[in-house]
């Protein structure tokens, strides 16, 4: 088990060091040394040299700058995260040109130091990676699919594909397409309230045809940014679709998408194997409900058996009712398998859906838009900051600069 990262928090302030100290007190954190700025910050760094240092920084702040540009010196591979009381930009500005990683504003709170720290070092980790040549750490070359799958109607698939999708766009975190693979209830784009221009039969038909470029006439848009490709009107239309067509039409979105999520119904088909088999991340779907789980278990051991790569399965319980037959931790122990998400009943998501307006966008504060937004993030692989002001958050990992200054 890899261990906590080790912090050094320098402060010449006695008491504003113990009560982060004390902040910190059982947390992913480990405090490994403390002290003054100047010599005494160097003696710090130079007994137990942390992973990450805590700098305090308050006027007058040429000392704290001073000591910030001297362990940047001194330990190149040691982050480091300023905080203080101030909250102007001119001094996060000046924190970050003296060698500061982000820099954090009073009062501070454990989870949020936790995860700049988090941060920090996975951003350092990749950066020196990039350095050391290595492949792994790369663009993708390809967008990631995720495949929205459950074994029973009813249980909130298509509501989770288009909020997940919305989220990935309110937290910045890149372009999403949702991809409507029912074949017989597929209503993404009347949910979405969003324009037919084709569909995904359409495409599949042309596939020989597409580009990158012409597969976006196929596409219709959201006003939140989301693009839809939709189910057609007829049932039927599904007839003469190939698989084969179906997995280009895939790859091309996922060369024009960060994220393609594609909304599956609840049957095993020719179809919904390519869906499977190309997905980065499978959400398995299910409810409290007994039948939902009882169908889950037969869905998981059908996937299992189907799957070279068993891992990239992530259930998720939804409560589509606020009537659940048995709890959380009865359905981990049934299905012997971890319940990654949870997403709570909330009775304002159908009134939502009726004005074609995904929740993460019409309620952002909510319950249910918290923990959609949390699982974006964590598929994303980036930090959310949770704002109360009900604007739509960005992700933290990007730096300092775009939490400070609003973009145009």
């Amino acid at each position: 088990m890899a261990r906590n990262p080790e912090v050094a928090i320098i402060d010449p302030d006695l008491e504003a060091r113990a009560d982060l100290a004390r902040i910190l007190a059982g947390s992913q954190v480990t405090v490994v040394g403390e002290g003054d700025y100047g010599i005494e910050a160097v003696t710090v760094a130079k007994e137990h040299p942390p992973d990450i240092f805590l700098i305090s920084m308050e006027e007058p702040v040429a000392r704290a700058l001073q000591t910030i540009e001297s362990m940047s010196e001194l330990l190149p591979d040691s982050p480091i995260i300023a905080y203080s009381s101030q909250t102007d930009s001119e001094s996060a500005r000046k924190a970050v040109v003296a060698g500061a990683r982000d820099y954090l504003t009073k009062p501070l709170k454990m989870n949020e130091v936790v995860k700049a720290v988090q941060a920090a070092l996975s951003q350092h980790e990749r950066r020196r990676a990039l350095l050391a040549g290595d492949s792994d750490t790369s663009p993708k070359s390809a967008g990631m699919i995720i495949t929205i799958f459950g074994a029973k109607g009813g249980i909130g698939k298509t509501t989770t594909a288009i909020n997940l999708a919305s989220a990935f766009v309110a937290i910045n975190a890149g372009s999403a397409v949702v991809v409507d693979m029912d074949t017989v209830f597929g209503d993404v784009a009347m949910m979405m309230d969003v324009p037919v221009e084709g569909s995904l039969v359409d495409a599949a038909d042309k596939v020989d045809e597409l580009d990158r470029e012409s597969i976006g006439s196929y596409l219709g848009r959201h006003s939140s940014g989301v693009r839809v490709l939709p189910a057609p009107f007829e049932p039927t239309d599904w007839r003469n679709v190939s698989p084969d067509a179906v997995e280009k039409v895939l790859a091309l979105l996922s060369h024009t998408h960060d994220f393609v999520i594609l909304d599956c119904p609840a049957t095993f088909t020719d179809l919904v194997a390519v869906a499977l088999d190309k997905a980065t991340v499978v959400l398995l779907l299910t409810s409290l409900d007994i039948t939902s789980i009882k169908d889950t278990t037969t869905a998981l051991k059908l996937l299992s058996n189907g799957m070279n790569n068993e891992e990239k399965i992530k259930l998720v319980i939804n409560r589509p009712t606020n009537v659940n037959s048995v709890g959380e931790d009865d359905v981990s122990k049934v299905l012997r398998r971890e319940v990654v998400w949870s997403v709570p009943h909330d009775a304002e998501i159908s009134a939502s859906l009726q004005l074609g307006t995904p929740v993460v966008i019409d309620r952002p504060l909510s319950a249910v838009s918290e923990t959609i937004r949390e699982m974006a993030a964590m598929l994303a692989g980036v930090e959310v900051t949770h704002g109360g002001n009900g604007r739509d958050p960005g992700p933290a990992e990007t730096g300092i600069l775009s939490r400070l200054f609003k973009r145009e």
